[in-house]
């Protein structure tokens, strides 16, 4: 006789496939697309979907916990990955700091040349070490910290260098072809390997060409931002030929995250552009308002009109930033180029704020909201501290705190409650 089923197959089977097509569901609400069973939905989700399904009978005490116990072992490497990337980064960033010490203690005896040489050799060897442990898909994200450092290190070294060969002298053209080689050998490298380290590369890779312009021709500080400015440009065409309908098939992660950081490294080139040759001073804010408005129109664009293989709701942390970086945008250009009041510039503030809190709320953007929210306690802060001895400032205030414990309480209801 042969052996039935292991008892709780079936409610096993069922069980996943119920959470399987929750997950669909709610996916196919958000327009989202599914990615796994478990990669869209937290601990809470799934302990509250668990909850319900055994209320009503339609899983066993037993398998709810089995199904939780799998769920969690599946989330605990990602919260691994992130306790990973959170210590090398301060790792990183303690190797530079201890790499200064060092040299600040044995400058006085090394020779300007020297110096270069043993900066350079910490870089070459930082990267090295970091490739090496890639190569072994161990400790990943400390990997990335590590190579990162070593390229910051070379390009300190590539600077530091103009204390033993001046400008266009052959040294210094040899030094400023150095740096320009460096992210023209790293990025074909490392596009092979992962996409995080092409988009590091293709960052510092800007200032590398600042470095070689600068020290192989000693052009002006304006020439060498027009210049920069044309690459960006440049990168984000050609980067753009490639994501474009009908190219999607052939786009990589590398080439999709090199886009993103190309836009982010924007924001300081148009500032730079316009305080150095636009010679704009205070309404420099209008060129990063300009360049803040585009980088969330092109969220909002891969969120729902990119064609369907670059369509992900993950641009939602791009509205996230960008409703962050409106707080020192926002204040500083209601405040310094237009000197609106204070009560002017914390509506503007605030209405950024509730638009992105709203479209947040309607797309179940987690990160979106709290941003949102970090914005409008910013604006009324700001308010409360400005005219704190004002009725009127007080009871609006509380009418908006209110208002965001009455939209807690919606957003609270369920269809039974």
């Amino acid at each position: 006789m042969k052996d039935g089923p292991r008892p709780g197959a079936d409610q096993w089977r069922n069980g996943t496939h119920l959470i399987r097509l929750g997950v669909r569901s709610a996916n196919a609400r958000l327009d989202i697309p599914s990615q796994g069973w478990a990669a869209r939905m937290s601990k809470s989700d799934i302990d509250s979907a668990l909850e319900e399904w055994r209320d009503s009978g339609l899983i066993s005490d037993e398998l709810a916990e089995r199904l939780r116990t799998a769920h969690a072992s599946r989330l605990r490497p990602d919260r691994r990955r992130f306790l990973q990337f959170a210590v090398s980064g301060t790792a990183a960033v303690l190797l530079i700091i201890a790499a200064s010490t060092f040299f600040a203690w044995t400058w006085p005896v090394l020779g300007p040349g020297t110096r270069t040489c043993v900066i350079a050799g910490a870089g070459v060897a930082t990267l090295l070490l970091g490739m090496r442990l890639e190569a072994a898909r161990r400790f990943v994200p400390v990997t990335y910290a590590l190579q990162t450092s070593g390229l910051i290190l070379l390009l300190l070294a590539f600077m530091y260098s103009m204390e033993a060969w001046d400008n266009t002298t052959a040294g210094g053209v040899a030094v400023g072809l150095l740096a320009l080689a460096t992210p023209a050998a790293t990025i074909p490298f490392f596009v092979r390997r992962n996409p995080v380290m092409p988009a590091v590369s293709a960052a510092l890779g800007y200032v590398f060409l600042a470095a070689f312009l600068f020290r192989a021709f000693d052009l002006d500080a304006d020439v060498i931002i027009w210049i920069l400015d044309g690459v960006l440009v440049a990168t984000l065409a050609v980067l753009g030929l490639l994501l474009h309908a009908g190219r999607t098939e052939s786009v990589s992660r590398p080439a999709l995250y090199a886009f993103a950081v190309s836009l982010y490294a924007g924001y300081p080139m148009a500032g730079m552009t316009a305080v150095g040759p636009l010679e704009l001073d205070d309404n420099a804010l209008l060129a990063l308002d300009a360049w803040l408005v585009v980088v969330t129109a092109l969220a909002l664009w891969g969120i729902h009109r990119a064609p369907a293989a670059l369509r992900n709701p993950r641009y939602g942390y791009h509205l996230a930033a960008s409703v962050l970086l409106a707080i020192p945008l926002g204040f500083g250009t209601t405040l310094e180029v237009f000197e609106m009041p204070p009560l002017g510039a914390a509506a503007v503030l605030a209405g950024a704020g509730a638009c992105g809190l709203g479209y947040g709320l309607a797309r179940d953007a987690r990160p979106l909201v709290l941003c949102s929210c970090v914005t409008i306690l910013c604006a009324a802060w700001y308010l409360g501290v400005d005219a704190g001895e004002r009725l009127g400032t007080v009871l609006a205030l509380a009418f908006t705190a209110i208002l965001f414990f009455w939209v807690a309480t919606r957003l609270g209801k369920t269809p039974d409650s």
